[in-house]
């Protein structure tokens, strides 16, 4: 068993309650650890036999692309579901970053964390 930990992938995601994030998308930051067992990989080295990492990056990327709903929530929770089911992981933590709106509201992070 072994963990594929992929952090700040930066994607444009149309989300939010207000008026304004519902016209434009906005910057949001993906971390995803991936639980899987790679022991063939690791052993053989053939990449054919493990993830790619770079398609786990095209589906977020693609998947933040024709999202489009209101909160952060649903958003990490449908996206860490579609990555656990498509590259058959035994587990997936995924993490959500919304930076837009720290400054203005005065925070360091606004995240949504959860776990599949």
């Amino acid at each position: 068993m072994g963990k594929i930990l992929l952090e700040g992938i930066e994607v444009m995601v149309r989300i939010g309650l207000l008026e304004e994030e519902l016209y434009a998308p906005q910057d949001l930051l993906v971390s995803v650890e991936v639980d899987y067992d790679f022991s063939i990989i690791a052993d053989t080295d053939d990449i054919e036999r493990g993830v790619d990492y770079r398609e786990i990056v095209n589906h977020i990327r693609k998947f933040s692309q024709s999202y489009d709903g209101k909160t952060l929530e649903r958003f990490a929770h449908l996206l860490a579901g579609e990555i656990k089911s498509r590259f058959s992981a035994k587990r997936v933590r995924l993490i959500a970053d919304k930076p837009r709106y720290v400054k203005k509201l005065g925070l360091r992070h606004i995240r949504v964390e959860v776990e599949q």
